[in-house]
């Protein structure tokens, strides 16, 4: 058993504390030296002297403290570590010759970390931060596994690798560097990337004119036409809707056939589709990650879904994730609980158009449908953001909303925010502490300002603030962005949990197929009306067997339901189900 201390630098603060993480620690008390203050005025702990009681953990005011127990974690598979009392990772992913491996797991656990390693853009350490091993050491660790040919390469710079970053935002900062510029940086065919990727009429427009999905689009058209051997993808998908992912998917699979390529994806659906065979990587968040040996795509998700690796025997996950068939509800017993009739809404160059429909108790309807579309303006209008050009929104209806964008201002924490909404009141205090700091995770950035939190820190605590409000509609504008596989399940069960309960109901716009399949029980659909996107309609709500085979039929894919999981599955183009699923016009799961 290996245990690890891990401190929280940025959670760190000396000057505001009283040291109780020494003053508390058990083995300080008798004298020995389990934790000291190192130069920079922060404590070093000794993971050797440390009997993990963890005191020092609870002592903490800032939850900047880590001691974990790991036995599956062994020393001798220490791929890198950053420092004393630093992040570690153990083993790595391993790259095919030609084909697309996958990579599944929670944020903060060491995937951008493997990518660097593999990439050869950070050279692994072996846990020896203070004296890093010789490549000839890094070689002959490896010698008898598919690695050490790998490692040989790059020690003589034989292997061309190029990363696609998964913070594609930052790309917008680079001032007066057109899309066709940046594409031709690659060195390779910019032409057809950007043909592939549908960016050519972008070409003369700058970096910080494009939206989110268009920088991504970008990075990727870059990343193709890159002349590399090895390429790897960090998180593809982030800010495409559905239509562009399966563009992407399809753009990925082909660069498979004649390179290799390692993709990193909070997507499972998609992943599933682009993938050949997967590492699941579990761990703890910001403190160790420990990737597994690689195994089939379908035996992959699965495996994640139920949280549990038989030959290691880990269990990573305390409930597996379930997914059902959506059969048509009964409506011998709704309650109609919101409803609306047709909205219009019209800007200089867009004209929104949605029909009249009910929403009824205890129900959670997705909004599906491309970019471009009206989903967000549907949202702002029912959230009375936006006012409608023609028709009213429903009245005398109380409304949580998350938006779409979120930007954090002031010097507010969590705590200081939810605080004053109770003072103010119509916020549920007891419901926040109870159930939703604990599923969602908020335990360690209570305390930190909102402007500090990362992307997936600020969706977990909005979509918290929007939660916590009693109302009748919950509006929420993709909750999945900026979340991994696990913080995604987690949000939907506890959506459909709370509105089951309150007897509320709930609007979620999202693009991912996994995340609206486990928590919608029907669906509203958007679509463009004319090739220019000038005009938007939205329908519905539909049952969800009815509504995405509306949404599938109009992009042409069809999915069909894991046997022994029951998830959504992509289905290949031109396979047996594929053909048989659209000759009979199920393009969702068949037979539910």
């Amino acid at each position: 058993m290996a245990r690890i201390a891990v401190l929280l630098t940025d959670r760190c603060h000396p000057k505001q504390c009283q040291g109780e993480c020494q003053a508390y620690c058990p083995p300080v008390r008798m004298g020995q030296e389990c934790i000291v203050w190192g130069e920079g005025g922060q404590p070093i702990i000794s993971e050797t002297l440390c009997i993990g009681c963890g005191i020092c953990v609870h002592k903490c005011p800032f939850t900047a403290i880590k001691i974990l127990n790991t036995p599956e974690a062994a020393e001798e598979d220490m791929v890198h570590r950053y420092g004393l009392n630093s992040f570690r990772l153990y083993r790595l992913p391993i790259p095919r010759p030609q084909g697309v491996v996958g990579i599944l797991g929670p944020n903060g656990i060491g995937k951008s970390t493997a990518l660097r390693v593999v990439s050869g853009t950070e050279k692994p350490n072996l846990g020896r931060y203070d004296a890093p091993p010789s490549w000839e050491e890094i070689i002959r660790k490896y010698r008898g596994t598919e690695l050490q040919a790998h490692f040989l390469k790059l020690s003589k710079g034989e292997v061309r690798s190029v990363i696609k970053p998964q913070y594609v935002d930052t790309l917008a900062q680079r001032e007066g560097v057109t899309v066709g510029k940046f594409v031709s940086e690659g060195g390779g065919d910019a032409g057809k990337a950007l043909e592939d990727t549908g960016l050519r009429p972008r070409e003369g427009v700058e970096l910080s004119e494009l939206s989110g999905g268009e920088l991504q689009m970008a990075a990727l058209a870059r990343t193709l036409a890159t002349p590399a051997d090895l390429y790897l993808l960090d998180e593809p998908s982030n800010y495409l809707d559905i239509v562009h992912r399966l563009q992407v998917a399809r753009l990925i699979r082909s660069l498979g056939e004649r390179a290799s390529v390692v993709v990193v994806e909070h997507d499972l659906a998609l992943l599933d589709y682009l993938a050949d065979q997967a590492h699941l990587v579990y761990g703890e968040e910001a403190a160790f990650g420990v990737v597994t040996r690689p195994m089939p795509m379908r035996t992959a998700i699965n495996t994640y879904l139920a949280g549990y690796l038989q030959d290691e025997n880990v269990r990573f996950r305390t409930e597996p994730i379930l997914f059902t068939t959506h059969p048509p509800r009964g409506t011998a017993h709704r309650v109609a609980r919101v409803t609306f009739g047709a909205l219009e809404k019209a800007y200089p160059r867009f004209h929104l158009t949605v029909t009249g429909g009910a929403l009824h108790k205890a129900e959670i309807v997705g909004i599906v449908g491309p970019n471009a579309t009206g989903k967000t303006t549907f949202v702002k209008m029912l959230a009375g953001v936006e006012p409608p050009t023609q028709g009213t929104p429903p009245s005398g209806v109380t409304v949580g909303y998350k938006p779409q964008y979120l930007r954090a201002t002031g010097d507010w924490t969590l705590k200081e925010r939810v605080d004053a909404l109770v003072a103010a009141g119509g916020f549920d205090g007891d419901l926040f502490q109870k159930e939703l700091v604990p599923t969602l995770r908020l335990n360690g950035v209570l305390e930190v300002p909102l402007t500090d939190l990362s992307g997936g820190e600020l969706q977990l605590a909005a979509i918290a603030l929007c939660l916590g409000r009693p109302a009748t509609l919950y509006l929420l504008d993709e909750p999945s962005a900026y979340l991994d596989s696990d913080q995604r399940m987690n949000v939907a069960r506890l959506v459909k949990r709370l509105v089951e309960r309150q007897g509320s109901t709930a609007l979620v716009a999202d693009h991912d197929v996994y995340f609206l399949d486990l928590v919608a029980d029907s669906l509203m659909t958007f679509h463009a009306e004319d090739a220019q996107k000038s005009r938007g309609k939205g329908e519905g709500p539909f049952s969800m067997r009815e509504g995405m085979n509306l949404l599938l039929k109009e992009i042409q894919v069809t999915f069909r339901r894991d046997e022994e999981s029951h998830r959504p599955r992509i289905n290949k183009e031109g396979s047996v189900l594929d053909r048989e699923q659209r000759s009979k016009g199920e393009y969702y799961y068949e037979g539910s």
